[in-house]
């Protein structure tokens, strides 16, 4: 349950520094850059999180 947890954390971790990113960006290059980019960008630091959370302890 910790594992999950801690999984968890890290996707909404990501969620919100790719928000974040996208929040500096300026005006014209947020209206260019597609909704399904940011999404897929999340997505895929959410399955590096989840990669790396589920490695077994050395």
């Amino acid at each position: 349950m910790d594992r999950l947890l801690l999984v968890a954390g890290r996707g909404a971790l990501a969620f919100l520094l790719v928000l974040g990113v996208v929040a500096l960006l300026p005006r014209a290059v947020r209206e260019a850059v597609p909704d399904t980019v940011v999404g897929g960008a999340v997505l895929a630091l959410g399955a590096v999180g989840v990669r790396r959370g589920s490695r077994r302890p050395r």
